[in-house]
């Protein structure tokens, strides 16, 4: 004999969404590779993950790795001459439109840049879920 359907009952039970865990590898900038500790990957997370993924996404060109939502457009200032004011305002700009695209940080500010022949240093402070930092990024 079949069941009647129309007298069974289901329960209706919430899902629970899991908190997304921000997790990286450490990477070495200077060295341009991963961090190894006993032959294995050292994972980061918090903070120190939120400070490689800044670095990472910075000294990406944007659009051109196989997330086209990701990178920074600042590259494009290379080798223009505009107002030193103009530069700035639109660096900033450009680094935050890059940092908020990244849900685990909520808010930029504080920029200061320093130019020394071709080396840009870029000071900011970053808000995240994880507590606040200070970053310096220095680019070509």
């Amino acid at each position: 004999m079949l069941p009647q359907i129309s007298k069974l009952e289901f329960r209706v039970t919430e899902l629970k969404e899991s908190p997304v865990v921000h997790k990286s590898f450490l990477w070495d900038f200077k060295m341009g590779d991963f961090v190894l500790r006993d032959g294995k990957l050292v994972e980061v997370e918090g903070l120190d993950y939120i400070k490689i993924w800044i670095e990472k996404a910075i000294r990406t060109e944007a659009n051109t790795s196989f997330y086209t939502n990701y990178g920074s457009e600042h590259h494009s200032m290379i080798g223009t001459v505009f107002d030193r004011d103009y530069v700035q305002s639109e660096l900033e700009r450009m680094v935050k439109e890059t940092l908020l695209k990244n849900e685990a940080i909520t808010g930029v500010s504080n920029f200061d840049f320093e130019l020394d022949g071709e080396l840009l240093t870029m000071n900011f402070d970053v808000s995240t879920i994880y507590g606040n930092a200070g970053v310096t990024i220095n680019a070509t």
